[in-house]
């Protein structure tokens, strides 16, 4: 952390800052960014075999670390453990659990507080918890919560790629939630997006060589004004794979979401 930092990001898990705002970051969109890497203990690494806990917990913050070195980020690591460290072993338990049900929920709220208390008036870039992972929302709420007590501005960011498991109506519900007053600021990155997407691959241990389609698809369809129409088509899987397969061809404008 550094005197002169003007935005902190929380990024739950080492990849969510790349998946959600890499083209925000390439266009220096935030001032003096600092991301905060909440839950970094870890035994996931589904695309690189590697034996243990500590050699993968090391994996994945050299990755965090070289893709805060590719955009010009400052980097800080809390040291708390992921969902299967902590007894939630399948997506079922990860995505229905409440986050203030987490034993872990207070402690790391506590930590957060304190990160952002640190910087009195500083922008605080928070995860929507779209899609709800019970890491996602503790973060949300705990972001919310010091934002509150302490007065610095929050804005949040679409967690990708879950938002694109949901229509543009299901998004604005699920943030309704949260603050019916946010409204939505869309960013075009089309001129960084091959940069964007290369600098995902710098997590190898997450993502091999297929991005998940979701960063193509939202990224397109956020291009669309007729949101209704696109809502529509969207709960058909023909009509999203088409789309998909689309949106990978496509060189066309690309945008990134945040709410303010």
């Amino acid at each position: 952390m550094t005197k002169e930092t003007n935005t902190i990001l929380f990024s739950p898990h080492s990849d969510d800052i790349a998946y959600s705002l890499g083209g925000a970051l390439l266009l220096d969109y935030f001032k003096n960014p600092l991301m905060v890497t909440v839950f970094t203990r870890s035994t996931f690494s589904p695309r690189i075999k590697l034996s243990s806990e500590e050699e993968i917990t090391l994996k994945r913050k050299k990755e965090d670390e070289a893709f805060a070195e590719a955009v010009g980020l400052s980097l800080k690591t809390l040291h708390f453990p992921e969902p299967p460290l902590r007894g939630l072993e399948t997506d079922e338990k990860i995505f229905t659990s409440k986050a203030m049900c987490d034993p872990i929920f207070e402690e790391v709220s506590e930590h957060i507080y304190e990160i952002i208390s640190s910087f009195p008036g500083t922008l605080v870039v928070s995860p929507l918890a779209l899609g709800n992972h019970i890491d996602h929302q503790i973060v949300l709420l705990s972001c919310i919560k010091a934002c509150k007590d302490l007065g610095n501005p929050i804005q949040f960011y679409e967690d990708l790629p879950y938002a694109s498991w949901f229509t543009f109506n299901q998004i604005k519900q699920h943030i309704m939630e949260i603050d019916p007053n946010l409204t939505p600021t869309k960013l075009e990155v089309t001129s960084v997006f091959k940069n964007r997407l290369k600098n995902l691959h710098l997590y190898s241990t997450q993502i091999g060589r297929k991005i998940p389609a979701g960063v193509y698809t939202h990224s397109k369809r956020l291009n669309y004004e007729d949101e209704d129409l696109i809502d529509k088509l969207w709960v058909h899987s023909c009509f999203k794979s088409l789309f998909s397969y689309y949106a990978r061809l496509d060189n066309g404008p690309r945008y990134e979401c945040i709410w303010k």
